[in-house]
């Protein structure tokens, strides 16, 4: 074998025919001459050339084969194949198999990190599952699996649906791949070339996703039907990933690495031949470790990953939201309701209960939300419930439940791939997690954007107010804070951000078990922060710099106004309104606002009042759009525990595509510079008299 420091390598492709090819590259002070021989599926063929140039040659690479058939922990030999990899005496022979599965599995698992709900009642195509290492792995996580195993390997153009029909194909086709029978021969004939292709676009036109590998993509010659797809496979040569993306599929996700680097023709690039290669910079530097660990520091070393890239497509995506009236007033403003507003109050409370059972139904439509950074389009069907949070209140849940998944039902039929709860639908039950498993596409209650927004415009109104210092040695700032509903879903998260943020934090909410458990979490993360617990806000409204309240409350008044500390700020993101507009007039001197709402980006239409100035949506409307235009299908927010990295995530996702937080809302609407400088001059006078509790608020205070 060649001492010298170029090392040969000859690569047999079992997945195409046509003349040889040769490309060479530098890495690690080795020249690497490669020469590639298409042999479509030929084992004699093979056998040959391995006799042939067997010390010849530094590596031999088999592309397109494998030495087992599995699914799940069922494992078939490949006699075939073994016999190849144990043809040559004296150079090693590589398929790149044990590397594949690794970078296959890693690539799967970083895009259910993402997006763990992703594949929820989707439809995966795959080429072959029986030689795709992580096949059963997608039936685990609620998708629908179909394999055209059959074509591939007997000629037959049958798809098998789930995983029982792929293990019953696998019964059958055991001892035909435990013999010396070699299937997949009959793919190279011009007959099966010319029909398999018909199967395949007929197939794949019907799935969401599709698993394949570069070789077999060859058999499709049709690539507009990747429009909308899901493309999962091992790497892409420069022709195919132009003509795919050229058909906008809505991501592409490739095992392999970005070697480009090398300057290697990639139509030769295979898992094989990156083995080989690696195997050879291991012997050349003299490396006691084995080929696997070498492997890793290799993929360490050079900062080998995945790749996965969401295609912007000229085709809008679609989603879908659920509003609801958040009283009888709003409930009287739909159309032909109008009576409401002056009928007698006995008619209104049982028009209130019986519009409540008035079956969901798609009430408008949101379009053109269009993406500054990759002008990908979304259009959010807009449905509608009849039902009053007081009615919900007093209605069994699972009524509640099943008008949720008949609209989630309804928009998956018109080609929605997400939808979003609004208001009190995301607080009745579980907070969407029943929903979610029963509907066909993801679910999200938008609680994350809800509270980035919300925390996004007190930040913005504190600092506008001018009394609050800059943050101390610790970092943190000298204020005051409070969350009223602290151990709700938006609640905990918003205590959470604030807690890293302000020196003193007040969590407030009616159960003090939930209580306790939730400061000793702000306590882990925020260590210098104090943290006080309370089940009544009022007796710490004195000195408190900024209040935020997320309840679902329906029983009354929150907490009393005139207690608050003037210059305060209360930003109130509940559903309907803690702060009514009347208790809001009381103190002029205190600033009011509703959570922060959001601007979509793009010239924005919707034909349906949702209470809001155009184009201007409530945040959890929003997470759902900028989801479906970042291409993240998936139940992003859900539960009571929302997760703080979910909330920067959004925030960043909303930057990315343009959404801006819209102009503040306050009791007598959007605030102005005028009413702000009013309230603040009115709470620097109110401050000249007001006592408060000890000398660390009065460090606090500071007139500007």
């Amino acid at each position: 074998m060649s001492t010298r420091k170029i090392r040969r390598i000859l690569v047999l492709n079992f997945l195409d025919v046509g003349n040889d090819s040769r490309g060479e590259f530098e890495l690690d002070e080795i020249r690497f001459e490669v020469t590639e021989k298409k042999i479509g599926w030929d084992f004699s063929a093979a056998h040959f050339l391995i006799h042939e140039f067997d010390g010849e040659v530094d590596a031999f690479v088999l592309s397109g084969v494998r030495d087992k058939a599995s699914f799940g922990k069922r494992e078939v030999l490949h006699h075939p194949t073994r016999d190849l990899i144990r043809a040559a005496d004296k150079t090693p022979v590589y398929t790149g198999i044990e590397i594949s599965t690794l970078f296959a599995n890693w690539a799967l698992r970083k895009f259910l990190r993402d997006e763990p709900q992703f594949f929820k009642g989707k439809k995966i195509l795959f080429h072959t599952a029986l030689y795709t290492p992580f096949a059963e792995t997608f039936a685990e996580f609620g998708a629908i699996i179909q394999s055209g195993d059959p074509l591939f390997l007997l000629g037959v153009p049958r798809l098998l649906s789930g995983p029982d029909q792929i293990r019953g194909f696998m019964r059958v086709i055991s001892p035909m791949l435990a013999s010396r029978f070699v299937a997949g021969r009959h793919v190279f004939s011009k007959w099966m070339k010319n029909n398999s292709r018909e199967w395949l676009k007929k197939w794949i036109l019907q799935c969401d996703v599709l698993v394949t590998y570069s070789a077999l993509l060859a058999n499709v010659d049709s690539p507009e039907i990747f429009e909308g797809k899901v493309v999962f496979t091992d790497f892409l040569t420069s022709a195919q990933r132009e003509k795919i993306e050229r058909f906008n599929p809505a991501q592409i996700i490739e095992f392999a690495p970005n070697v480009s680097t090398l300057k290697i023709n990639n139509q030769m690039w295979s898992f094989g031949l990156m083995m080989a290669v690696i195997d050879q910079i291991r012997m050349n530097r003299q490396s006691a470790a084995s080929l696997s660990e070498f492997a890793l520091e290799m993929i360490e070393g050079m900062r080998l990953e995945p790749r996965r890239k969401t295609i912007s497509t000229g085709v809008p995506r679609r989603c879908a939201f659920i509003i609801h009236p958040l009283s009888v007033k709003h409930l009287a403003l739909t159309p032909g309701m109008s009576w409401l507003s002056h009928a007698p109050r006995p008619v209104v409370k049982s028009a209130e209960q019986m519009l409540a059972r008035v079956p969901v139904f798609r009430y408008g439509q949101l379009t053109r939300a269009r993406s500054e950074s990759t002008g990908q389009e979304v259009i959010c069907d807009i449905y509608a419930l009849c039902a009053t949070p007081r009615a919900m209140l007093n209605m069994d849940e699972n009524f509640i439940y099943n008008q949720l998944v008949a609209a989630a039902e309804d928009a998956h039929k018109r080609g929605a791939l997400m939808m979003g709860l609004g208001a009190y639908t995301k607080v009745i039950g579980d907070s969407g997690v029943t929903v979610s498993r029963r509907s066909p596409i993801p679910v999200t209650t938008g609680n994350s954007y809800s509270a980035s927004a919300t925390l996004w415009a007190a930040r913005e109104m504190v600092e506008k107010m001018g009394f609050v210092q800059t943050p101390g040695k610790n970092g943190l700032v000298p204020m005051k804070v409070m969350v009223v509903g602290a151990t709700g879903s938006i609640g905990r998260v918003s205590a959470q951000l604030l807690a890293l943020v302000a020196d003193t934090v007040v969590i407030v909410a009616p159960r003090p078990d939930k209580l306790l458990e939730l400061r000793d979490e702000l306590s882990e993360i925020a260590p210098d922060t104090e943290i006080i617990v309370r089940t009544d806000p009022n007796e710490e409204l004195i000195d408190t710099d900024l209040i935020v309240t997320a309840t679902s409350n329906q029983r009354g008044q929150i907490l009393d106004i005139m207690k608050v500390k003037p210059g305060a700020v209360i930003c109130d993101c509940s559903r309907p309104l803690d702060i009514r507009p009347e208790e809001a007039r009381r103190r002029p001197d205190v600033l009011v606002i509703e959570s922060g709402e959001i601007d979509l980006p793009g010239p924005v239409r919707m034909d349906v009042d949702i209470g809001l100035k155009k184009p201007t949506v409530y945040a959890c409307l929003a997470e759902t759009v900028l989801l479906t235009m970042e291409g993240r299908y998936e139940s992003f927010s859900l539960s009571r525990q929302l997760q703080l990295e979910r909330v920067k995530e959004i925030y960043q996702i909303g930057l990315k595509h343009g959404a801006k937080l819209s102009s503040i809302r306050t009791h007598e609407g959007f605030l102005t510079e005028e009413m702000l400088d009013r309230c603040r001059e009115l709470a620097r006078e109110k401050l000249k008299e007001w006592k408060l509790p000890n000398s660390k608020s009065n460090r606090r205070l500071r007139l500007v």
